[in-house]
């Protein structure tokens, strides 16, 4: 099955959401609802808010707009890393990664902050990269700072991606202060908009921005099913690194520059998923996309042509028997 996703081809797509049906199916029956967090912003909240009516009638409204936004990503990922030729050949292997650690508990599956944020990170990743080209103008930059803002209005703990940002305006531009100045504008932009409405709403008293951070490390809800997740998730990212090293050699500048900063994501996204935890793992969404990316490439690279193929398989037999016996879906 692995081996579909080795090759470019139209069909590609729709094997991709074939199989991100059948491996979430338990999701769409179950309908659960989406995640709110008390440390949640109000903008969220209210996103969740305007659902809930739609909820009352179609209770797997949540569940279909998480897939959808799964969908998304996986698509947006892999047509991303074939423009930029990051890889040898064109392949959907990214994308079927991300699908496959996705599925791998069902926190992931559940419409939350750290979900859209996520949604929103990788196309501030998409319009930095461009950043590598001098044809790159402030605007993208500003761009890039004011969906920033947007992801800090849903989630406030993005706003500590800012840190990538300014790594990969270093990595990929000389540095000049005015444009390390745009990124913090369109950072603010937001928050600006949002203190205008609230005066002639005369609701400024109240704390609509910012509900403070906590720090945790969740460790009394975690089991076995738990530790498999992370032995799915870590064991490919580590080959993924692996390969990406043996090859970086030879690869062109601009695609070393790239895994780098896929690299950085994945750091910087860890680092945010113990920032504002809730109940359950849902923060680890936002380190599944650059995590997916690296998982693709070492499943392109691997010299061990059977590694994919087990890998692959390996995730979906613990998916399904998860889903069955462990109790958490």
């Amino acid at each position: 099955m692995i081996g579909v996703f080795r090759q470019k081809n139209p069909g590609n797509f729709f094997m991709l959401f074939l199989i991100g049906v059948l491996l979430k199916l338990s999701v769409f029956f179950k309908a659960a609802p989406a995640i709110i967090k008390e440390t949640d912003s109000f903008t969220y909240q209210a996103f969740a808010g305007f659902l809930e009516p739609i909820a009352v009638f179609f209770p797997v409204v949540y569940a279909l707009f998480a897939f959808g936004l799964m969908l998304l990503q996986a698509y947006l990922l892999t047509v991303f890393i074939n423009n930029n030729r990051l890889m040898a050949k064109a392949n959907f292997l990214p994308g079927i990664a991300y699908i496959l650690t996705t599925s791998l508990l069902p926190d992931f599956n559940r419409l939350s902050s750290p979900l859209i944020v996520s949604t929103l990170f990788l196309l501030i990743f998409i319009i930095l990269f461009s950043a590598h080209n001098d044809k790159t103008t402030r605007g993208d930059i500003y761009n890039a700072g004011l969906i920033l803002g947007l992801a800090g209005l849903l989630f406030p703990p993005a706003l500590i991606f800012i840190v990538w940002i300014y790594i990969a305006l270093a990595t990929l531009r000389p540095f000049k202060l005015n444009e390390w100045v745009v990124v913090l504008i369109g950072v603010v932009t937001p928050y600006y908009f949002l203190a205008i409405f609230l005066y002639l709403a005369d609701q400024l008293h109240q704390n609509y921005f910012f509900n403070g951070f906590t720090l945790a490390l969740r460790y009394e809800k975690f089991t076995a099913w738990h530790a498999g997740m992370l032995f799915l998730i870590l064991m490919p990212l580590l080959a993924g690194v692996y390969y990406m090293q043996a090859k970086s050699g030879r690869m062109l500048i601009h695609v070393r520059k790239a895994w780098n900063l896929f690299l950085s994501y994945a750091a910087i996204c860890m680092v945010i998923t113990f920032v504002n935890v809730g109940s359950g793992i849902e923060n680890w969404v936002l380190f599944l996309l650059p995590a997916a990316a690296i998982h693709g490439y070492g499943y392109y690279a691997a010299e061990l042509k059977l590694y994919p193929w087990i890998a692959f398989w390996l995730s979906v037999i613990f998916i399904v028997t998860s889903q069955i016996f462990s109790g958490l879906w």
